[in-house]
């Protein structure tokens, strides 16, 4: 009987043994965990894992190369991230690769992502740290696919508003139905195409005035060309400063005898006082040029007599007939 009991004992033993060995077993597979496979461990730092745990692949070209040991936060903006790579990937993976985290399918399971950079490098070693890389947050990409839907449902009910109002507008419509429209349309654009040829045209042929000018041909060529023509233009501008300078200086001068003048009617001396002042000096002036205009008038009268007197008469006729020849 006790030898019975023992032998149940150990019987029980076994199974159990057994039963838990499998469980570790599929428990490791369920995992993606190699077993027999040795591995070696480097680490990442993250700010934020986005629901990563320990057991998610790890993946290089989208080959899974081994797994997430541990995550361990650290503070509130660091996360370690402890990688199991398998051993045959000391060939492969360098120091510089980036570590990103994504998502196996659109909704499925977090896995790291190892990335390769451009920039040679020595080939990893265990315990290296590797840099991170943020990736595209699935929750940040929802939230903005969802403010974009708000977006476009949005202007699609503006849109369809305005759609409303143009079916209930009577002005509109009447637009629209008018035969008359679609002429006047094709006769407008018909007028912008021969604006724009004429436009093209013109274009053109100023191309073709701004190449001659600039080979020198023209008169507008030749001006911009001739550098002689700029030297004398300078010695032009340059005689147009002198002949400003002297005006001003004659201004001025002009301006000093009005003063003299001035200064001389103010204090009852000089010609110019004498003649706007003097009314005894004025009169005389005036009785003088009235004396000689009617002296004038005597000597025309003198000459026109001796023009018909018979000694000088044929004298002044050969004067009018050399006159008439000059002319």
């Amino acid at each position: 009987m006790a030898k019975r009991t023992l032998d149940n004992i150990k019987l029980g033993i076994f199974v159990l043994a057994g039963l838990t060995l499998l469980i570790v077993f599929l428990y490791l597979l369920g995992k993606n965990q190699s077993i027999f496979a040795s591995r070696f461990e480097v680490k990442a730092h993250f700010k934020n894992v986005s629901g990563l745990v320990a057991g998610n692949n790890v993946r290089v070209s989208g080959i899974v190369v081994g797994i997430v040991e541990e995550v361990k936060l650290v503070n509130d903006t660091l996360v370690v991230v402890t990688l199991a790579l398998n051993d045959e990937m000391r060939n492969v993976i360098r120091k510089n690769a980036l570590a990103s985290i994504g998502t196996d399918g659109l909704i499925g399971n977090r896995v790291v992502n190892l990335l390769p950079a451009k920039e040679p490098a020595p080939l990893i070693e265990p315990g290296d740290i590797l840099r991170s890389q943020k990736d595209v947050d699935t929750e940040e990409m929802l939230r903005t696919l969802d403010l974009t839907n708000r977006n476009i449902l949005s202007i699609s009910e503006g849109l369809k508003q305005t759609i409303e109002r143009i079916n209930q507008s009577a002005q509109l419509s009447t637009i629209l139905n008018d035969e008359s429209l679609s002429r006047d349309l094709k006769a407008a654009l018909s007028n912008l195409r021969n604006a724009t040829g004429t436009a093209s045209e013109t274009m053109r042929d100023l191309h073709l005035a701004v190449g001659d000018v600039r080979e020198g041909k023209g008169t507008v060529g030749y001006l911009l060309k001739d550098t002689s023509l700029a030297y004398q233009l300078t010695q032009v501008v340059g005689k147009l400063q002198s002949v400003e300078n002297q005006a001003d200086q004659l201004a001025k001068d002009m301006n000093q005898l009005v003063l003299g003048l001035q200064n001389d009617i103010d204090r009852g001396q000089g010609p110019a006082n004498m003649i706007l002042k003097d009314s005894l000096a004025a009169a005389r002036i005036q009785n003088t040029l009235g004396n000689l205009e009617e002296g004038t008038a005597r000597f025309n009268e003198n000459m026109e007599a001796l023009k018909h007197n018979f000694f000088f008469r044929r004298y002044f006729k050969k004067l009018e007939k050399q006159k008439k020849k000059g002319q």
